[in-house]
């Protein structure tokens, strides 16, 4: 009689074991199907191979190295009192510079200021050859009055690699480069960005 007892005591716990075992991987498959249902619908944002990225920790260098380098004609502020000393004058244009001017009695290269992509190779009868880039952060570089120009439209250029070197122009004796920086397609001031950490801006 006791042996009869036990048998269906066993196969009592038998049959739990067995339905424990399913419920349990009844559970771990309903958990798997609801994990894949909320990461079906996340999308995860690509960065286009033609965006450069840059560094945030990354800090905004001059387009230029050397001391013999200086401000010819300083960026046009229509609030400050120096605004004679912004307008670059030729015999045939008065502009407000919405860059800097810099000037040298020698040639001195002209470097990019950050890493990215090679927008625009072109020539302008006024400012001669030109290089604008395109970097992250809404911010495009633009390199003017130049000469021996090493890259082209197209290229990926990072902080520091050189572009050309300065040149001359009608609008100032010496050595020239107008450099333009825009923010948010803004022009701003160059001379108040130059290493400050990308992340400030």
């Amino acid at each position: 009689m006791q042996r009869k007892y036990k048998y269906v005591t066993v196969s009592m716990l038998l049959i739990i074991a067995v339905l424990g075992l399913i419920s349990g991987l009844k559970i771990i498959g309903m958990a798997d199907e609801n994990v894949a249902d909320v990461y079906e619908y996340v999308e995860v944002p690509s960065i286009a191979p033609d965006e450069p990225v840059t560094n945030t920790e990354m800090r905004i260098s001059k387009p230029f190295t050397g001391d013999s380098v200086s401000i010819a004609v300083d960026y046009y502020d229509k609030d400050a009192d120096n605004q004679e000393q912004s307008i670059i004058v030729t015999d045939k244009v008065y502009m407000q510079n919405v860059g800097v001017l810099y000037g040298s009695e020698k040639a001195f290269d002209v470097l990019c200021i950050l890493d990215g992509n090679v927008t625009k190779v072109g020539k302008n009868e006024l400012i001669g050859n030109y290089v604008q880039i395109t970097h992250s952060n809404n911010m495009v570089s633009v390199y003017q009055i130049l000469d021996n120009i090493t890259i082209q439209e197209g290229d990926y250029i990072k902080q520091g690699a050189k572009i050309g070197t300065s040149s001359t122009s009608v609008i100032k004796d010496g050595n020239l480069l107008l450099f333009e920086l825009l923010i948010n397609n803004q022009n701003v001031d160059p001379e108040e960005y130059y290493n400050k950490l990308i992340k400030e801006i």
